[in-house]
C-alpha cells in the first residue's frame, strides 16, 4: 500500500514533489549494508532513532511507500523544522505538511522548534553552486531579469503577505513548540502581530528573534509571561529601550542566557542571578562595575556592544572621558574581590568597552571587534595585559573599504606581559562579498603575520565572514572561489613566518550559506648542517586534515566557540 503524498519535502527547500520513489526493500537494504538485519525486525523506537539520520528529502520519500513508514517517519521528520524556512514556497509546504485542516491527523502538536528567515533575496546554499557555475559577464553582473520578482511590487508584496500569514498561522497552531528563532523580519511590516502569536505558546523556552518598537513594547509585549530560558532581541531601528530589564524581571528565575540591545540600560531592582550568557550595550557610566556585577552576579561570558553617543576616542575629549571610567572601574572591582570568577569568554564590539571595563582577572577567551575608526592599537596592549587571554579573537569590520592610509590593526601584539599568555589566535574579516574584499583580507593576513611572528602563538584560525553582495551574485562566487583557491598559499605563508605555529585553519563562512574549513598540521624538520655551515632554518610542513577533524581541534583547543559565532 503507498501512503498520500507528504507534502513538506525538502530539496533546498520545503517545494517540490519529485523527489524518486523508494522502495521498502532499498530502503532495508540500505539500512543493513550487507547483513542480514532487516528494518521490519527492530521496535519503534529503534526504527524511529534510525531514520532520524537521514535528510528530510529521504524521510518524506519513504513516507509514500508505506503506512508503516509513514508512522515512523513522522517524529524525525518533524524534528527536522528547525530547517530555516526561507521562502514563501517552503512556508507554505510547511503548512500543508501540517495538515491544520484535519485535526484528526494534524501534525501541529509534534512541531517543537522553528526557525524563520523570509528573504526577498535567496543566496545559493550549497558548496557546488559556489564552483560549478561559469563566470557571468560583468556586462551583465547589475542586470535583472524580466520576469524577476523585483520587477513586480504588487506580485512581491502579495507573495510576502502570503508567507506572513502562514507563519503567523503555523505560530498559533503549533502550541507546543520550545524553540523558536526569527533571523529575517521586513521593516515596513508590524512586528506586533508576531509578538502577540509568541506570547501565546506557553512551553516556549528559547527564544531569538528582531526587537519590537519602543512605543509598542509596554502595551504589545508580554514576553515575561513565558517560562524563557534563553532570549535574544536583536536591533532594530527602534532598540532605545532604557527600561527593558525592569520589564524582563519576572523572568529572573528562568532566563540563562539574555542578549537584549538595551541603550544606557538602568538596573533593575532585583538579580538575574542564573545567567550565565549576557549580550548587552555597554553601559557607559561611572558605576558600569556595580551595576553589571551585581544584576548578573554569576556570568560565564559577557559580550559588551558600543553605544551611538560613546567610545569616540580618536577625538581627545572622549579619550579624556574613558580613561576617567577606568579609573572608576578600577576602584569599584577592589570592593568586588571574587566577583565573576566563572567568566570565561568576553568580547565587546568595540575595544573601548574593554578598556573602560578594565577586568582584573583572567579570561580565557577574548573576543575584541574594530572598525576603521577605532583606536584598538594603543588600547589593546592595554586590553590583553588586563585580562591576560589564552585564545584572543580579534574582528575586523568593513573589510571591503581600503582605507589610505591603512589603519594599523595589530600594533598591540608586541613580545612582553600583554601577549605572554596568548597561545590561539582567531581572526575574522567580515565584509561584503566584492573584489576589494579579497585584496584587503590579505593585506590583513599579511600585518598579522609580522605580529605574530615574535609570539608563542600555536594555533591560528583565519575566518572569512563574507555577506552576499546583493547587486550581483557573481561577485560573492568570484570572491569564495578565489579565497578557497589561495587558502594553501596563505596557511604556507602564515606558518613560515611565525616559527611557533603547530596548526593553522582557514574558515570561509557565506552568511546564510555554505562553509568550508581547510585546515593543515604544521611540522617543522630541522636539515643537519654540514661543515662549518650555520644550521639552516627548519623547513615547514604542512599536512592536510579533514573539516571533522579540523573541528576536533577546535574544540580541544576551546576555538571552537568564536569561529562559529556570527
Amino acid at each position: 500500500m503507498t501512503s498520500p503524498v507528504v507534502e513538506w519535502q525538502w530539496n533546498e527547500g520545503f517545494v517540490g514533489t519529485d523527489i524518486q520513489m523508494v522502495t521498502q526493500d532499498t530502503y532495508e537494504g540500505l539500512i543493513a549494508s550487507g547483513s542480514a538485519i532487516r528494518l521490519n525486525t527492530l521496535n519503534f523506537d529503534v526504527q524511529s532513532h534510525i531514520m532520524s539520520f537521514l535528510p528530510p528529502a529521504d524521510l518524506s520519500a519513504l513516507m509514500r511507500t508505506c503506512q508503516q513508514f509513514v508512522d515512523i517517519a513522522l517524529l524525525p521528520l518533524c524534528a527536522c523544522s528547525k530547517t530555516p524556512l526561507k521562502t514563501a514556497e517552503q512556508i507554505l509546504s510547511f503548512l500543508r505538511f501540517l495538515r491544520l485542516d484535519r485535526p484528526s491527523t494534524s501534525r501541529a502538536s509534534f512541531i517543537k522548534e522553528l526557525n524563520f528567515r523570509l528573504e526577498e533575496y535567496r543566496a545559493p546554499l550549497s558548496k557546488a553552486s559556489y564552483f560549478n557555475l561559469h563566470d557571468a559577464d560583468p556586462a551583465t553582473c547589475y542586470a535583472v531579469p524580466e520576469t524577476h520578482t523585483f520587477m513586480d511590487e504588487q506580485l512581491l508584496r502579495a507573495t510576502r503577505n502570503g508567507a506572513l500569514e502562514a507563519f503567523l498561522s503555523i505560530l498559533q497552531h503549533c502550541t507546543n513548540i520550545q524553540r523558536i528563532q526569527v533571523d529575517k523580519w521586513f521593516e515596513d511590516v508590524p512586528m506586533a502581530p508576531l509578538y502577540r502569536a509568541i506570547a501565546a505558546l506557553s512551553k516556549l523556552e528559547d527564544l531569538r528573534m528582531p526587537m519590537l518598537p519602543r512605543s509598542q513594547w509596554g502595551t504589545d509585549v508580554h514576553l515575561a509571561q513565558l517560562p524563557l530560558r534563553k532570549l535574544v532581541l536583536r536591533p532594530g531601528r527602534w532598540f532605545e529601550i532604557p527600561e527593558m530589564l525592569t520589564a524582563l524581571q519576572p523572568l529572573a528565575e528562568t532566563l540563562n542566557e539574555l542578549d537584549v540591545p538595551v541603550c544606557q540600560w538602568v538596573a533593575p531592582g532585583m538579580a538575574f542571578p542564573h545567567v550565565r550568557k549576557l549580550g548587552i550595550e555597554f553601559p557607559a557610566s561611572k558605576d558600569v562595575v556595580n551595576a553589571l556585577v551585581r544584576t548578573f552576579p554569576h556570568l560565564t561570558h559577557l559580550f559588551l556592544r558600543g553605544t551611538r553617543n560613546f567610545h569616540l576616542c580618536h577625538t581627545h575629549s572622549s579619550r579624556q572621558d574613558e580613561d576617567r571610567l577606568r579609573e572608576y572601574s578600577q576602584y569599584q572591582w577592589h570592593s568586588l574581590t571574587g566577583s565573576w570568577p566563572p567568566l570565561i569568554t568576553v568580547g565587546a564590539e568595540t575595544p573601548c568597552a574593554l578598556y573602560t571595563l578594565g577586568l582584573p582577572f583572567h579570561v580565557s577567551r577574548m573576543s575584541v571587534t574594530s572598525s576603521a575608526g577605532d583606536p584598538a592599537g594603543d588600547m589593546l596592549s592595554t586590553i590583553l595585559t588586563d585580562a591576560h587571554p589564552t585564545c584572543l579573537e580579534m574582528r575586523v569590520t568593513q573589510v571591503h573599504y581600503k582605507y589610505e592610509p591603512r589603519p594599523p590593526r595589530f600594533s598591540g601584539l608586541e613580545p612582553g606581559d600583554a601577549t605572554a599568555s596568548l597561545q590561539r589566535f582567531v581572526l575574522t574579516m567580515e565584509g561584503d562579498g566584492i573584489p576589494d574584499y579579497a585584496k584587503v583580507s590579505v593585506l590583513l593576513i599579511d600585518e598579522l603575520q609580522r605580529s605574530l611572528a615574535s609570539l608563542s602563538v600555536t594555533h591560528v584560525l583565519l575566518k572569512y565572514s563574507i555577506d552576499h553582495f546583493r547587486a550581483s551574485r557573481h561577485y560573492t562566487r568570484k570572491v569564495v572561489r578565489t579565497i578557497c583557491a589561495e587558502a594553501p598559499t596563505r596557511a604556507t605563508a602564515l606558518a613560515q613566518a611565525v616559527p611557533s605555529l603547530r596548526w593553522i585553519g582557514v574558515y570561509v563562512r557565506v552568511k546564510a550559506g555554505p562553509t568550508w574549513l581547510y585546515c593543515w598540521e604544521v611540522s617543522r624538520l630541522t636539515e643537519r648542517a654540514q661543515g662549518f655551515v650555520l644550521s639552516p632554518p627548519p623547513s615547514v610542513r604542512l599536512k592536510e586534515m579533514g573539516e571533522d577533524e579540523g573541528w576536533d581541534v577546535l574544540a580541544a583547543e576551546e576555538m571552537d566557540e568564536l569561529a562559529r559565532a556570527d
